[in-house]
């Protein structure tokens, strides 16, 4: 059974990696990379969206003084291990509650997850894998209800606030477990110390978070908890319909199973008679989890966000394993359960396939986009900022000082100019923008007058290009109709720059300050008659 469980692992592994090959630093692996600099109070202990980040903070910088910034793979690999361990926990503890060819099922459910795409694919989600897998290790580690495990599981507990706030609903199981068990007096640290800790973060500096705590969020836990509970298990058995397609999604599947599922438990306990004690336990982990997740609710954390996903079907499939003790699963079931099973991950990597292809296509905004700040490094706003307008994505919101600051420290993740111009449209069209952004190029009246080395374009009523000397031009028009001018650089499909209308007779220049490419910029001219195209004087 181990050499099947390595064998999935493995196998997990190489899809995971090879659909995050493409894939660079996204969202907020830049708040970690490029704001959170050095060793201060705020670079370690200040709060992220209300969580204590310390341990991936420290991850981050131990592989940027590592392997730098060159490329988002070290920390791929790094998270990958990290999800694929608390995998290895998970079987572990089924294991020990559940038939081991369930407990296998269940932990490959959860390897080939793809409505977690969010967190199997994002190295950022390396908080919520440590969380989980030192929470599981607590969880093992307080069942052997001995000395040393129960040091073993304090430090387990630690680990798990330290990289997340997941680890909260596992300092409360924790509570559960020991004030459930005898001797419970002589166990209590094992709480109260990561509890001492997280307090004191909290005091100094995890209230200063902003929270979503409202009336209506309250009132709204219980239907929230009940969604949640049924998009884990849409998403454990692979029926949330792949992005590309429609019709299906998590709640069309997940409330019925919710409901299938909450009344075949309370049928499972009222033929057992009471609650187990370790369904208490892990029953308090899964319901303060998704409370706490009720209660901070703010646009896009839905219950069937798919960040959500990885530690909800963890949390069901704990529950689950606590019904299933001493249930005996005859063959015939077991083998209608694996084909249900494969279906599932067939589907799964289906979804993770399709994630994949929409965040390599961001990334090759991203890198597209840096690639651009880096050519007008020398002109560009130190305060310029990658919006989402220029950007084409609201993945790579940094400021020029801040980025190209990182980038003197631990090297660059973007394109150079020959493959920006090698990049999907897209992404050539996003750094046209972004220069154009960065390099301030302006476009203002110009006095008449003659000047040397003209050239004259006509587009004869439809569409003429003019190639722009270095520093830009002095564009004269001929009197009668209006010309419409659009820039580009990268681009080839389009001309994503405005750069206005030429009114009759009317001279404009087009100032474009020095950068480090040599591309040249070319200049589109839509209707109106003949005009003269010169060298900006003193360029």
């Amino acid at each position: 059974m181990v050499l099947l469980l390595a064998a999935a692992i493995l196998a997990s592994a190489a899809v995971l990696l090879y659909l995050t090959r493409n894939i660079t630093f996204l969202l907020d692996d830049w708040e970690f990379l490029v704001y959170r600099r050095g060793f201060t109070e705020h670079a370690l202990l200040d709060p992220h969206n209300e969580h204590l980040i310390l341990g991936p903070i420290l991850v981050y910088k131990a592989l940027l003084g590592l392997f730098g910034m060159d490329s988002a793979r070290p920390f791929q690999v790094v998270s990958t291990i990290a999800f694929l361990t608390s995998a290895a926990l998970l079987f572990a503890w089924l294991r020990g509650r559940v038939d081991q060819w369930l407990a296998l099922g269940a932990v490959i459910l959860v390897l080939f997850l793809g409505a977690a795409w969010e967190d199997l694919l994002w190295a950022f989600q390396i908080g919520y894998f440590v969380s989980m897998a030192a929470g599981l290790a607590m969880l093992l580690a307080l069942k052997r209800e001995t000395a040393v495990a129960d040091r073993v599981a304090c430090a387990a507990l630690v680990v798990s606030l330290v990289f997340s706030s997941v680890g909260i609903p596992f300092m409360i199981g924790a509570a559960v477990a020991i004030g459930t068990a005898p001797g419970w007096r002589n166990r209590l640290y094992v709480v109260v110390i990561p509890a001492l800790l997280y307090g004191l973060w909290w005091i100094g500096w995890g209230h200063t978070a902003e929270s979503h705590l409202s009336a209506h969020n309250l009132a709204n836990a219980p239907v929230y908890v009940f969604d949640a509970i049924g998009s884990a298990f849409s998403s454990l058995l692979g029926l949330q319909t792949p992005r590309d397609e429609a019709g299906v999604g998590a709640y069309d599947w997940g409330r019925p199973l919710a409901v299938l599922f909450v009344a075949l438990a309370g049928w499972r306990l009222y033929r057992i008679g009471s609650v187990p004690r370790w369904l208490w336990v892990v029953g308090a982990i899964a319901l303060s989890f998704w409370l706490l997740s009720a209660v901070n609710q703010f646009p896009g954390r839905a219950p069937s966000s798919s960040r959500y996903q990885y530690v909800g079907a963890i949390l069901v499939l704990l529950l689950a394993a606590e019904l299933l003790r001493g249930i005996e699963v005859r063959a015939p079931a077991l083998a209608l359960a694996g084909a249900v099973g494969a279906l599932a991950v067939a589907s799964s990597i289906s979804f993770l396939s399709q994630s994949s292809a929409s965040y390599e296509g961001t990334s090759d905004l991203i890198k597209a986009d840096l690639g651009a700040v880096e050519i007008a490094r020398d002109t560009a706003d130190p305060g310029f900022v990658l919006s989402e307008d220029l950007a084409g994505t609201g993945y790579v919101g940094v400021s020029a000082e801040a980025y190209l600051s990182a980038v003197d420290a631990f090297g660059s993740p973007a394109d150079t100019p020959e493959q920006i111009a090698a990049a999907p449209e897209p992404a050539r069209e996003a750094a046209d923008r972004v220069l154009a952004g960065a390099l301030r190029i302006a476009v203002a009246p110009a006095a008449a007058g003659t000047a040397a080395g003209c050239r004259r374009v006509d587009p004869a009523g439809a569409t003429a290009v003019a190639e722009l000397p270095p520093g830009g031009a002095v564009v004269r028009g001929s009197p009668g109709a209006a010309t419409d001018l659009r820039l580009r650089r990268f681009a080839t499909g389009s001309f994503p720059i405005g750069a206005g209308q030429l009114a009759g007779g009317q001279s404009v220049s087009i100032g474009i300050p020095p950068d480090r490419s040599t591309v040249p910029w070319q200049l589109q001219l839509s209707g109106g008659g003949a005009v003269a195209v010169c060298p900006e004087p003193g360029a």
